[in-house]
């Protein structure tokens, strides 16, 4: 009995002294969530004014907070860099009912978060905010569970009431449903789907929210697919319509009655761009992100589709599902659902990066990348008079110095390498004129370390913009020198960097070095990609420039004996391909030297 008693004191004892330990840890955290909400608390019917006027007191506090923030204090920076994203929002859509809406964000902090360090200067400020509105008022719960899903259907869906969501597939233009009913879709399937939406950062579910086919259909396609999607098959199960690809007949999917949807398409068939259609709905109805990928080789251009794999906490985007031989080794490209812009296929596959992370350390990533623009931005100001815990704070408080910069990226980016954001922030202090060569050097060697293995477009694309910043010719050669090294596994990315050497010698004004560059891409890869058209205009140019420009000829002749000629297809593909439009150079060429027998007879071998 005595001993139980003396237990007991024990215990409580040490419960006593863990307890204001434990509260003091916290305590950081806390403090800053404290402010922020004092900050975010307004009285009913606020004003413009008041909303600026506390927003650029949460910019001081934010400042500071990522000033002391410690490795294991993200949250706090996260917390108030999500609340400043959506003050923006507020700000930029302008609604009348301001105050209501910002107390709406509130109540849902983890959607506010999500949403804040989502949103992108291309986004519709007052579409997102209405449609945020609308869910938090119409499904706050089915919100709150899945904040993340809400955020991305946010800014995929963002257009003013009575437009949709579109996307271009050849000669058709499928449409998106009501956002809600897409959300709805989601949520009520989550369990059923191959990748439950709640496991997915935001940034990859933009890639699944941006469906354009109906609720009804998608439902279709997870009864049929629910088990076992198999995307692959699903892109190979569709009957390729040879007759329109081989003699331009109208499509059987395009002539047959109604709608243009994925029942239909699994009906009539098609050629590439239906089947990558197809295999890409199927993938989002059943909660897998997926894309439409599309790229112009040497006989053409084709499309095919790329989708995760997740197994366990580790996913990978595929992009070989469709992907003829002739196609593997191109730069495929997609479009960003959120910015409607068209991105490499490596750029959405680093996503797969912050698949594997844990959504703490994504937004973790991404709320520094929000730190270092406004760093980079000259608004940097913070408040020492702010009192905050010190325990767990960063050795020393950060600045805006460029070396604070790069280690906070550096730091977002170890955390979670899958933010696109913070590579783009890297470049940018690049073009500024901040980073010194040794940064640089540091900087090339880690996009390969951490990108460049599985996904060399991106690192590519990353080096193309770093390096495009030096100033000094024979250095920018050097560190050309030393990327095309990097991928001479990938014929097509090699050609660029060699185009890009001969734009570099070009304005320098040495035509030598230019001239041998771009032949080099001609020598060396005229049957790997669409760079040759490019080498060979781009000679035509400088030899018109000296007054030779007689002297393509040659040149042209030589291209068009060694370019590879399509198989059978129908006119519309045939123009696409190297052989088509080196061969149109040459008849060119040779009609502007007087040569008409000789155009003639080019034109004649072109069956045009």
């Amino acid at each position: 009995m005595k001993t139980h008693w003396l237990s007991m004191v024990l215990i409580a004892f040490f419960l006593l002294l863990a307890g204001p330990v434990a509260a003091q840890r916290a305590s950081f955290e806390a403090q800053v969530d404290a402010r922020v909400e004092e900050l975010l608390t307004f009285e009913d019917g606020v004003g413009r004014r008041e909303i600026e006027k506390r927003y650029g007191e949460l910019v001081t506090l934010a400042n500071t907070v990522a000033s002391r923030a410690g490795a294991r204090q993200m949250s706090a920076v996260v917390r108030c860099e999500g609340a400043l994203g959506m003050l923006e929002l507020v700000v930029g859509a302008n609604p009348g009912d301001a105050g209501e809406l910002i107390e709406r964000f509130r109540a849902h902090p983890a959607f506010m978060a999500e949403l804040g360090l989502l949103l992108h200067r291309e986004d519709d400020t007052r579409g997102v905010a209405d449609l945020a509105s609308r869910l938090m008022e119409e499904r706050s719960e089915q919100v709150r569970a899945f904040p993340s899903l809400a955020a991305a259907v946010c800014v995929v869906h963002d257009m003013q009431r009575g437009e949709e969501f579109t996307r271009r597939i050849n000669e058709h233009n499928p449409g998106s449903s009501d956002p809600v009913a897409i959300f709805d879709y989601f949520v009520g399937n989550a369990r059923m789907l191959a990748i439950n939406p709640g496991e997915l950062p935001a940034l990859a579910l933009v890639y699944v929210v941006d469906t354009t086919e109906t609720p009804e259909q998608m439902q279709w396609a997870l009864g049929r697919f629910r088990t076992n999607p198999n995307i692959s098959a699903r892109f190979f199960e569709i009957e390729y319509d040879y007759l329109h690809f081989q003699q331009n007949k109208p499509k059987r999917v395009t002539a047959a009655p109604g709608d243009y949807n994925i029942q239909k398409i699994n009906q009539y068939g098609g050629v590439c761009a239906d089947q990558a259609y197809y295999a890409m709905s199927v993938a989002k109805a059943c909660g897998i992100p997926s894309a439409y990928v599309r790229a112009r080789g040497t006989d053409g251009s084709h499309a095919w589709v790329g989708f995760v794999e997740k197994r366990g906490r580790r996913a990978a985007w595929n992009f070989d599902a469709g992907r003829y031989d002739e196609y593997q080794q191109l730069r495929g490209n997609l479009l960003d659902p959120q910015t409607r812009a068209w991105i490499s296929d490596g750029r959405a596959g680093v996503l797969g990066n912050a698949m594997s992370s844990g959504n703490e350390d994504v937004l973790a990533s991404m709320a520094a990348a929000r730190v270092v623009e406004r760093m980079s931005a000259g608004s940097w100001r913070t408040d020492e008079e702010i009192e905050l815990d010190t325990r767990g704070n960063h050795r020393t408080t950060r600045t805006s110095d460029i070396e604070d910069r790069l280690d906070l990226l550096r730091a977002a980016l170890s955390r979670s390498a899958g933010v696109p954001a913070a590579w783009d922030l890297v470049v940018e202090l690049a073009a500024a004129g901040e980073m010194d060569e040794k940064a640089m050097d540091v900087w090339a060697r880690a996009v390969m370390q951490l990108a460049g293995r599985q996904h060399q477009d991106f690192a590519y694309d990353f080096l193309v913009d770093l390096i495009a910043t030096v100033d000094e010719a024979e250095r920018q050669h050097e560190m050309w020198e030393w990327a095309f090294g990097q991928f001479r596994a990938r014929p097509d990315l090699a050609a660029g960097v060699r185009f890009r050497q001969g734009e570099l010698w070009a304005r320098n004004n040495n035509l030598e070095y230019a001239w041998l560059a771009y032949n080099d891409v001609v020598d060396k890869f005229i049957n790997e990609g669409q760079m040759v058209v490019s080498a060979l205009d781009s000679m035509r140019e400088m030899l018109e420039d000296a007054g030779k420009g007689s002297e393509i000829i040659p040149v042209l002749e030589h291209a068009a004996r060694r370019v590879r000629k399509p198989g059978d297809m129908s006119t519309q593909f045939a123009v696409q391909s190297n052989y088509y439009r080196i061969h149109k150079m040459l008849a060119d060429a040779y009609e502007d030297a007087g040569r008409s027998n000789d155009a003639r007879r080019v034109r004649q071998e072109l069956g045009r």
